[in-house]
């Protein structure tokens, strides 16, 4: 069930989000789009008022001279010329004077009721005709001057700029649609988006786009709707494929032991005074035939949860004899070969025979064989795993403890275990820079090491300043990217016949 639950939410999650991520970017780009389409609105509106504006410079001369027969020409002409001027007034002592209309024609009902305003909207039920229009005035001496721009022209002017966006003309407390009548601007708990003109009192206005509109996303997104829903099926599937093989790494890891894919490199442990080299520390590695080298980090723990970390060492011990007893010669006396151990192979039956048969493989041989047991596992729990390690290093094995100071086990674990050494987690050795404060740590650990006579080895050396504080505190061991990464076994050839041969004396009393 849970196989089929988590690919399908995980699915249905992608195209969720994927359609929230569209749906903005449509919203986004509407809003964008409205507001431009209410600035050109605006511009184009400023442009018939200006017409309006030129007007009233005719309307004033013929306010001055009176409204005779070639006054009132003069305004019709002027009406006629500017495209988008439907009459023009003149009002003096309370009634209309002179117009642009035919015998003087008013289409306006009781017009000198009007307020003084530079700009209205009036209502079709002030004309004669029911049709509304927008008055632009202008004061002059006893009187002022009318102009009415048709509605028809507003309307072109805010629908043509796009067919599907609901655009007002808003002048004081009086709004003009796309359709219908002037009406009053009602109050409303959303506030309208809005351009204002910079010439004239009135604005282009328009509610807020709602964020989710799903006529808007299936009619504009409907592609990249398919695309998303197409990508999460996909994604769906390859995450049922992988859940239902979900033991597949862990049969590959099987497989790669059986073959013997598991190979071991061998990280260099060298004298930080003299660059002699006293041993190795082999490490797994794994090069998958597809997905190339594996990282330990990664194989390591699912080998140790499902078991394979036994066959997993004991195949590594048989290459790192298989590998190295032929070097023998070229191996300086007393070198060492470290190798990791999990708490659950020590505890398991097979682990002394296994160490023995590693042992016997350099049979005669002036090495010491080296077990790192890792703080990061609580090693006290069990009395069978200390009997274990107790009894090898009676029969000669060397018993180092790992990543000392960041894991379980501390002084406990050196008062139980009989610990020929400890390895200083490079956690610590990366504190150490040229600042005088950073060493602090360090030097409480190497106090304890030297108290309880325990020699050290100082992982993850990387810098001059590390390598010259440990050879200051007599640190003789160290490895590290500063004296190179771990190698294969045809560069540890090339390593051995490049580094100094010194004969190794880590102890005071050897043991083998």
């Amino acid at each position: 069930m849970r196989n089929v639950f988590i690919p399908l939410l995980s699915a249905l999650f992608l195209f969720m989000a994927g359609s929230l991520i569209i749906n903005w970017q449509l919203w986004h780009m509407a809003t964008m789009s409205t507001a431009e389409a209410a600035r050109i609105s605006t511009h184009k509106i400023d442009t018939i008022l200006n017409e309006a504006l030129s007007a009233t410079n005719t309307a004033q001369r013929v306010a001055e001279q009176g409204c005779t027969d070639r006054g009132q020409l003069d305004l019709g002409t002027e009406a006629a010329l500017k495209p988008h001027l439907r009459a023009i007034m003149i009002e003096q002592k309370g009634r209309i004077i002179c117009t642009s209309l035919p015998g003087n024609g008013v289409l306006i009902i009781h017009p000198e009721t009007l307020p003084n305003l530079k700009l209205m909207l009036l209502p079709g039920r002030r004309l004669l005709n029911d049709v509304p229009v927008l008055i632009f005035q202008t004061p002059i001496a006893n009187g002022r001057i009318m102009i009415s721009i048709s509605d028809a022209h507003l309307r072109d002017v805010m629908a043509g700029v796009s067919e599907g966006l609901n655009l007002s003309l808003q002048v004081g407390d009086h709004s003009l649609k796309r359709t219908g009548d002037v009406s009053i601007v009602a109050s409303s708990h959303e506030v309208p988006v809005m351009v204002s003109s910079t010439m004239f009192p009135f604005s282009i206005t328009w509610q807020p786009l709602p964020f989710f509109n799903s006529t808007r996303l299936v009619q504009q997104g409907w592609s990249l709707l398919l695309l998303i829903f197409f990508l999460s099926v996909v994604m769906g599937i390859l995450l049922r494929r992988y859940m239902g093989k979900s033991t597949t790494f862990e049969d590959d890891l099987r497989k790669a032991i059986t073959k013997g894919e598991i190979t071991p490199y061998y990280q260099p442990v060298v004298n930080g005074e003299t660059g002699g080299l006293y041993g190795v520390e082999v490490l797994a590695r794994w090069k998958h035939p597809k997905s190339g080298f594996i990282p330990p980090d990664v194989f390591i723990p699912i080998a140790e949860r499902s078991g394979l970390i036994i066959p997993l060492t004991k195949n590594l011990m048989a290459k790192v004899v298989s590998q190295l007893k032929p070097l023998s010669p070229k191996l300086p006396d007393g070198f060492h070969i470290g190798i990791n151990v999990s708490a659950s192979h020590i505890n398991s039956s097979s682990f002394i025979g296994d160490c023995h048969a590693f042992g016997q493989g350099f049979k005669g041989k002036k090495v010491k064989l080296v077990l790192e047991i890792t703080e990061r596992e609580p090693l006290l729990d069990n009395p069978h795993l200390i009997e274990n390690l107790n009894t090898l290093h009676d029969a000669g094995f060397v018993i180092a403890l790992d990543d000392f100071g960041t894991g379980y086990s501390g002084l406990s674990c050196l008062n139980n275990l009989a610990i020929d050494y400890i390895k200083i987690d490079k956690s610590f050795v990366n504190r150490v820079t040229e600042q005088k404060d950073s060493t602090m740590l360090l030097d409480c650990v190497i106090e304890l090491a030297k108290k309880l006579s325990l020699s050290i080895v100082a992982e993850g050396v990387e810098t001059k300043e590390q390598l010259d504080y440990l050879n200051r505190n007599e640190i003789t061991l160290l490895q590290g990217y500063y004296f190179g990464k771990p190698v294969s076994y045809i560069e540890l050839i090339k390593l051995l016949l490049s580094k100094p041969r010194e004969k190794i004396k880590l102890y005071e009393n050897e043991k083998m």
